[in-house]
Formats: structure tokens, sequence, C-alpha cells
């Protein structure tokens, strides 16, 4: 996907459609509900979508190519 989305870019430019690639690391999501990891150890949902928008929201002449997001404490 990463490979893919960097062509897209490419091919989406002279059409003014900017791609920017997300790459997050943890992010607390109900598929860690259960589990023993504390949530304070991995990322909020909401963390990730505030970059995605304000990635979204910059002027015409700016485009975010990569958001890489990890938790603080590192990966787990």
């Amino acid at each position: 996907m990463y490979g893919f989305s960097k062509n897209l870019r490419e091919e989406m430019k002279p059409h003014g459609i900017k791609v920017t690639h997300v790459l997050p690391g943890a992010v607390y999501t109900n598929s860690w509900s259960g589990s023993d990891i504390d949530p304070k150890r991995i990322m909020e949902a909401a963390d990730v979508a505030k970059m995605v928008y304000t990635a979204a929201h910059l002027s015409p002449q700016a485009c975010v190519e990569e958001i890489i997001m990890r938790p603080q404490l590192g990966d787990l």
C-alpha cells in the first residue's frame, strides 16, 4: 500500500488531488479491549483523526505526503 500511495500521489498531482499515506503505530481501538495492554501505552484514535483532518485542510499549494505516528513510549 505504501508504494501504491506514492505512485498514486504522482499520478494525481496534475489533477490537484492530494494523496497522503498515514502510518500509525498502535492505536487504542476495540481490537485492544480485553488485552492486558494499558490504554495509556497506546495512541488514541482521535489523535490520528486530528492529524488526517489537519492535513486535509491545508492550502491547495501544500500536501502532507506522509503522517508517521508512534506511541510516545515506542512501538509495542
